[in-house]
């Protein structure tokens, strides 16, 4: 149970945008503008990661939600809403640089993805962890068919990951079978049709 808990923590969709920006980084997608590396994944993990956790930390602390598990729909809300601000606030940032359209791209689809979970926890609770693998998962998809020698091992890593985690959740009784396939089948499917509209 304490490592599936652990595992829970580490799997969880608030680090996504940080690795994203790590496994774009260790590709060499800056190679034009060195020194910079440290600056935009401190950029990352700051705005997506350690901000919106304070403030979701206030929130437990004042009492807005109930825990920080969050096993409750309505404690599901107030979170999801910052994580929304706090992504669009990223998106807004790098949208600017032509040198990350890709994680651009990457950061539409979680804030297209966080709008559905938001919408969904009102009547559902779906699971955050396989919605947020979904989506990376069907992110580096799609970055693998356009480099495959760069991004297929991180391809079949998140997979292998995505089972992990989700186990994980399972065993931690915090969802069934069905909130963690049908999460990880909307945040893989999510990202294939933002992709299909982007292209065509």
């Amino acid at each position: 149970m304490k490592t599936a808990k652990i595992i829970s923590i580490i799997g969880h969709p608030i680090f996504h945008p940080t690795w994203m920006m790590t496994i774009l980084l260790l590709s060499g997608i800056t190679r034009f503008t060195p020194g910079n590396d440290m600056a935009f994944l401190i950029i990352t993990l700051s705005m997506t990661c350690l901000v919106p956790a304070l403030v979701i930390l206030m929130m437990r602390r004042w009492h807005f939600i109930d825990s920080f598990e969050m096993e409750e729909r309505d404690d599901r809300l107030g979170p999801l809403f910052i994580m929304l601000l706090f992504l669009y606030a990223t998106l807004r940032f790098f949208s600017k640089m032509q040198l990350f359209s890709i994680f651009s791209f990457y950061l539409t689809t979680v804030i297209v993805v966080t709008m559905l979970a938001f919408i969904i926890t009102f009547f559902w609770k779906i699971s955050l962890h396989a919605l947020g693998w979904g989506n990376l998962t069907a992110c580096l998809f799609i970055m693998s068919m356009a480099s495959m020698r760069l991004y297929l091992p991180y391809f079949i890593g998140s997979i292998i990951i995505s089972g992990v985690v989700a186990a994980s959740r399972l065993k931690l009784k915090s969802h069934n079978n069905a909130q963690i396939y049908a999460g990880f089948a909307l945040g893989f499917a999510t990202v294939i049709v933002t992709y299909f509209f982007s292209v065509f």
